[in-house]
């Protein structure tokens, strides 16, 4: 898998930006404010449909488009190369005017594939992408919402069933969070949470098997590779899913029956949840905790630590997208490569070799050497443009 050409349009430093890439190694030099992570930012979003950053949408147009344009928007669009063929993705944010000459105060997003307009859950994990970044030490040491972010976006690129469930139950969490508050207000009947609850535990039960499954498997890879890139320590990496469900149901992940475990879970919260006016079990508040020598990574380890095990993740996360699909991702790093050793940046590259395609960016052009990368095609990202260096 490959991205063999893209282009971005009014996308936060990018006013236009065309080219054409093969597969191989790519790597990116150019000073600070130039926009090499919006440049992957773009691609990322084009696998995902949502931004690395968070953040909402308005913030992805230029504020060119925003003073000049009457319907401001930014384009990211990409021909993607894989086993089975070529496909054309597009994403677009739109600035939703409500009035001529009031600037837009948010955006919709619209997507389409091959030229036909899509719905989100469409494109996802048409262009897969394995994202390395200097805030992954957020996955580490902050908190559970962005863990539940790094599991969502790994999995929804890997499993449409996945991203299906995953819109189905943030649908029916809100709806049946609203009527929490009204119940908590004296404003309805306990039974209207009936047809609510048993569609969370249906959408529910999808979340939870498939996160226990693929941290089973990446929990184990990530163990190991820890082991390889810190192997002057003899404390070991473990990875814990921490399902926010009664210990009877977190026992049954594997099993037939745990959408019937979920709501029966679910039923018997109902006063606590009434009381608080929110829904207190579910996927929507689990964690993932990580422990090194049998202590909380996020507190206690080292900042090498933190670092190394979030490589380690990264690296295994690169191993569970070509075990589940038979084809590699792409990867992206993230200027992260000059803040490695050189075992560490080693262990990195050696993954690069063996995937179709890999954009790196770097401020600066020591890291990764040409003798590191000797095939490299090494570009220069400036003022808006990609330009070949010689």
């Amino acid at each position: 898998m490959y991205l063999a050409r893209l282009t971005l349009n009014d996308l936060r430093t990018f006013r236009r930006l065309e080219v054409e890439l093969t597969p191989g190694i790519h790597v990116i030099t150019g000073a600070n404010a130039q926009g090499k992570s919006n440049l992957l930012e773009a691609i990322a979003m084009l696998a995902t449909t949502r931004s690395q950053r968070g953040g909402v949408d308005l913030d992805l147009i230029s504020w060119d488009a925003l003073a000049e344009d009457p319907i401001p928007a930014a384009r990211m669009e990409a021909e993607v190369v894989t086993a089975a063929g070529r496909e054309q993705l597009e994403v677009s944010i739109v600035g939703q005017v409500v009035a001529v000459g009031v600037p837009p105060q948010r955006a919709g997003r619209r997507f389409r594939v091959n030229g036909v307009a899509r719905r989100a859950s469409d494109l996802i994990g048409r262009l897969r992408v394995v994202f390395f970044a200097a805030d992954d030490l957020s996955i580490i040491d902050g908190p559970p919402a962005h863990r539940r972010r790094y599991l969502d976006i790994t999995l929804s690129q890997l499993d449409a069933a996945y991203v299906r469930a995953l819109q189905r139950y943030a649908r029916v969490l809100e709806q049946r969070n609203s009527l929490l508050k009204r119940l908590q207000e004296r404003r309805g009947k306990p039974d209207e949470l009936d047809f609510w609850d048993g569609e969370l535990a249906e959408a529910g039960a999808v979340i939870l098997a498939a996160r226990a499954e693929a941290l089973r498997a990446l929990g184990r890879d990530a163990a190991t590779t820890y082991a390889e890139l810190a192997a002057s320590e003899s404390e070991a990496l473990e990875v814990i899913y921490e399902p926010r469900v009664p210990p009877a149901v977190a026992a049954r992940l594997r099993e037939h029956d745990l959408a019937e475990q979920l709501l029966e879970a679910l039923v018997a919260g109902r006063t606590e949840d009434v009381r608080r006016g929110l829904s207190l079990v579910g996927p929507h508040r689990d964690d993932v905790r990580f422990l090194i020598g049998g202590h909380a990574a996020g507190v206690s380890a080292s900042r090498g630590q933190q670092r190394s095990a979030a490589l380690a993740l990264r690296l295994a996360e690169v191993a569970y997208s070509k075990a589940r699909t038979g084809d590699a991702p792409v990867l992206l790093l993230d200027d992260i490569l000059s803040e490695l050793d050189p075992a560490r940046r080693a262990r990195v590259l050696a993954v690069a070799y063996g995937v179709d395609q890999v954009l790196i960016t770097t401020p600066d052009e020591a890291h990764p050497s040409r003798t590191e990368l000797p095939e490299a095609t090494r570009w220069r990202l400036q003022h808006g443009q990609l330009v070949l260096s010689e």
